[in-house]
Parts: C-alpha cells; structure tokens; sequence
C-alpha cells in the first residue's frame, strides 16, 4: 500500500491518497484544491476509483466535487453528510455551502460495510462524537478517522451535533478492536497511533476500552 498526505485549503486539512501496486487507490477528505490533488494522480499514474468522506465539514469536503468531476471517482460518506455534499444543506461548521454534486452520484455507507479499491478493501467505521455522521475508514491496518482523534488531542464538539461522551466512545472502540500499534491518520497535524494517544493525549487519560 502507497499512501501520500497532502495538506490542502485555508485550513491545511490533510487530504489521503492510498493506492496499490497497480496504481489504483482512492481519496479521503479531499478538502481542497481538487487540481492540485488530480494533478498528482496523474503524475503518479493513480487511477482514483473512490472519494471516502469522513464529515460534512468545509474543510473535509470543499475539494469533493471538484476531484469527482476530474476523476469520475464514486463518492461514500454516511448518510447525515448527503445533504451537504448534494447542497441541500449548508456545512453545519460554517453556516455556507461546499461546492454541490448530484446526489445520485454520492453512495451512502454505513458501520461495517465494505468498500473495494484495488486490490484492498477499505471497512467503513461508525465514530460519531465531532459530527453525528463521521466515519473511520480502515485500510490495510491504517485508521482515517477525521477530526475525532489527533495527536495529543480530539475533535471539537461544540459544534452542532458534537458530544463529546460519543467521541469518547468512538475512541474506546478503535482502541478496543484495534492493536495498540495501529497508525492513526488524522484530518489535521501528524498521524500518530491508538497506543500513543492511550498513553499521553489528556483528553483520553482513565478512558476504558470498549471490548
């Protein structure tokens, strides 16, 4: 597995590439800069054959229709983020909407489907707690979990729709069904692993593990 971070938009969120030894892959939360992240597809040779969308925030989404509309690549997301991508709803974070998809275009998926991408297969996480609708995406051992889990810290929750006891329990089942050395890959900053943050992030100090 091949993967490539790229930081992207106003807010530098971090933009997934993951593609396999014959060069297909897929994206997760395109923020931004949907040429810039099509250009390195194809200088790569990247055949993107899925768009995964953690949340509906701006700074996750802004880049989707853009990289859809150069790739042709499916979107997935959770059910509560299709409004924002579709532009029937404005992005809850900011009150203005991303940039709008038909929504026959856009997959609905839920906790534990699976989503094929070349030669690996990605599993679809439930883990609400910064948003009601975001997912984890699991790739070959890799977690892509958004903004419910940084480096030394979690997402925000005083947004609409933020609780912070479901992010916990978000949390604590990645850590109860995952080894402690599993990367996590977070939408901003450095990745990190669930046996990192168990130890030294004080948002999760005296958190019980789920399983």
């Amino acid at each position: 597995m091949y993967m490539r971070c790229m930081p992207v938009g106003p807010l530098q969120a971090n933009c997934y590439l993951i593609w396999d030894e014959d060069l297909r892959g897929c994206a997760v939360d395109p923020g931004g800069e949907p040429a810039r992240i099509a250009a390195l597809l194809e200088k790569e040779g990247v055949t993107l054959e899925a768009i995964l969308v953690t949340h509906g925030h701006f700074d996750h989404v802004d880049g989707v229709q853009g990289l859809h509309h150069a790739t042709s690549a499916p979107v997935y997301c959770s059910r509560p983020v299709v409004p924002v991508l579709s532009g029937v709803e404005d992005c809850d974070a900011t009150g203005y909407p991303v940039p709008a998809m038909l929504p026959e275009r856009i997959k609905v998926v839920g906790d534990g489907d699976l989503v094929k991408v070349g030669s690996f297969t990605v599993s679809v996480i439930s883990t609400p707690g910064h948003t009601p609708g975001d997912m984890t995406y699991e790739i070959g051992g890799h977690l892509f979990c958004g903004d419910l889990l940084f480096h030394g810290s979690v997402g925000r929750t005083d947004f609409p729709g933020g609780d912070f006891s479901a992010l916990l329990r978000s949390v604590s089942r990645l850590a109860g069904a995952f080894p402690s050395s599993t990367p996590v890959h977070p939408g901003h900053m450095q990745s990190t692993t669930i046996g990192e943050e168990l130890a030294h992030n004080p948002f999760l100090q005296g958190l019980e593990i789920d399983g």
